[in-house]
């Protein structure tokens, strides 16, 4: 007979944040390599060892323990990782599309205009809609942030997400400007 209040589970037991302390001496080492190898950058990885922990703590204050817990901070740190790239990226791009003596006015002129239009697009979305691309594409959380931030399961959020794609893509196909020369839309 299992134990009295023993579910069949064999979840630990809920670490405590007073012996937080141990738990980042054990797994800091391992979790700020895997980070310094990802980034190549040893003070990147330690503002995001830092969030990586800061996260820890906020799951086990509200009593969620990973079964794994060293596999399961090296995802977060993964994510971390992932998301610090996307924006790399975004900034990288918005600072190649800025004006450059190389940059024909008229490519410019039509780059903001598309960006200006894509944002109407955006805007003409549902509010759902909207919000889920924002907090997806824009922000980079992941379906299961996004599913606790709107009250959904992860498989609605990839669903809406999906739906708010169509909307935005048929938008943009009304919106696009056809092509002088050709007749074409873009």
């Amino acid at each position: 007979m299992p134990p009295e209040g023993h579910n069949g589970h064999t979840n630990p037991p809920a670490l405590d944040p007073e012996s937080f302390g141990d738990l980042y001496d054990a797994h800091y080492p391992r979790v700020f390599r895997f980070l310094v190898g990802r980034l190549r950058s040893a003070q990147i990885a330690e503002e995001l060892t830092a969030e990586v922990f800061a996260i820890a703590l906020a799951a086990l204050r509200k009593g969620n323990q990973p079964r794994q817990m060293g596999s399961w901070l090296v995802g977060v740190a993964d994510h971390l990782a992932a998301r610090h790239w996307r924006r790399r990226r975004v900034e990288e791009r918005a600072v190649t599309s800025s004006v450059s003596e190389e940059q024909d006015p008229e490519e410019l002129a039509i780059g903001r205009l598309e960006s200006a239009m894509l944002w109407d697009c955006v805007n003409a979305l549902s509010p759902e809609h909207r919000k889920v691309l924002l907090l997806r594409v824009v922000a980079g959380l992941r379906a299961r942030e996004v599913g606790e931030i709107m009250n959904r399961t992860e498989e609605a959020v990839r669903s809406l997400q999906l739906r708010a794609l169509t909307a935005l893509r048929a938008l943009w196909k009304e919106a696009a400007p056809v092509d002088a020369v050709t007749g074409a839309s873009d």
